[in-house]
């Protein structure tokens, strides 16, 4: 019998202890989503702090383009740009994402297509960055806010054409809302421009291609702003950059605080995607824009009219909407999971009546 047992025994492979930490180390990363539906409570408050951190950075950055002196807004781009790049390059290697970005530079090397998709997704992004910086200093914050207002709305529009996504009674009610408020926005004169429509259509489009490609990560985010430092340094050369930056002392302070806020940001943006479900995740994203109209007003300076006011009002609610379309379904199926007292009572009541006898 035990001659028997010897050939099974044998046939057991015996793995090296490295492959086995690495096969677990792969397995755990499959079985993580990278959008949880389900997080720990730690992983909420992360994300929830992180979504708040990165809406207000954005919004602090927004006025900073204001306070540089002497600088118009291709250089202040291009500062933007070129400051930000420490701070990215600090941010990786404190989160220890050097290894990801490897990965990314060899599925660059074996699929040169996405370098010019990398590249393509650059120039979009590098347009968002400079309308951030062209429209607090070109009497154009309410209407570049106005996109971001648009933004959340813009994305169920373009998941309907594109995705084929239904509509839930929610998402039909925030369409029409936003319609309503574009419709007043160029009847009563509102604070619209193409700008507008420039960030509420090109970060959409700029998000799904990233989604698509897989290159929303930190790693391919730095990339595309390093692709960015030789458009920026082109600004940065022009004659007045320099002698902008240098004439007013509190120029250098400005340009940290664009480059570390910038970065700032951007990681903590990341850190709250992947820390959140999208549900969560988008619903928190709706307190930039407020923040953005907040610094237009009481920091630039820019007149709220009647008319601005209807639209954001009308596009607001749309917002809340928006972010009102899924809570029921999640109540249900918490109610779905959780058993019925009545039949708890009753198996109870069954067992102890079984014990007795």
């Amino acid at each position: 019998m035990p001659d028997m047992m010897m050939p099974t025994t044998a046939a057991i492979p015996v793995l090296p202890k490295e492959s086995v930490m690495r096969a677990r180390e792969v397995s755990a990363q499959v079985a993580k989503p990278e959008h949880a539906s389900h997080t720990s409570p730690a992983s909420a408050r992360k994300g929830v702090f992180a979504s708040i951190a990165a809406s207000v950075a954005f919004a602090a950055l927004f006025s900073v383009p204001g306070m540089l002196t002497g600088l118009d807004p291709f250089a202040t781009f291009g500062w933007r740009v070129i400051a930000a790049l420490p701070f990215l390059v600090a941010i990786l290697f404190v989160l220890r994402q050097w290894g990801q970005m490897g990965e990314l530079l060899g599925r660059i090397r074996r699929q040169p297509m996405q370098l010019g998709i990398l590249a393509f997704n650059a120039l979009l992004f590098g347009v968002q960055m400079f309308l951030f910086a062209w429209g607090p200093v070109s009497g154009n914050a309410l209407a570049v806010s106005f996109g971001y207002f648009l933004l959340p709305l813009a994305v169920v529009a373009l998941g309907v054409v594109f995705l084929r996504e239904r509509l839930s009674i929610f998402g039909i009610i925030a369409v029409v809302l936003a319609a309503a408020g574009v419709t007043i926005a160029f009847v009563a004169g509102a604070s619209v421009s193409w700008a507008t429509f420039a960030v509420a259509v090109g970060y959409p489009a700029y998000f799904i291609l990233r989604r698509k490609f897989e290159l929303d990560t930190p790693s391919a985010q730095s990339l595309e702003i390093a692709l960015l430092a030789p458009v920026s340094l082109v600004f940065v050369l022009q004659p007045g950059a320099f002698e902008g930056l240098s004439a007013h002392p509190g120029n250098w302070y400005g340009l940290i605080a664009l480059g570390l806020l910038t970065a700032v940001g951007f990681s903590a943006y990341t850190l709250a995607q992947r820390n959140l479900p999208m549900s969560v995740f988008g619903m928190l994203g709706y307190l930039e824009p407020i923040l953005l109209v907040v610094v237009s007003v009481l920091l630039i300076g820019e007149p709220l009219g009647l008319a601005d006011a209807l639209s954001y009002g009308a596009i607001a609610l749309g917002i809340i909407a928006l972010g009102m379309d899924g809570v029921p379904k999640r109540s249900r199926s918490k109610q779905a999971k959780r058993p019925r007292p009545r039949a708890s009572r009753i198996a109870r009541r069954k067992s102890a009546q079984v014990s007795r006898r």
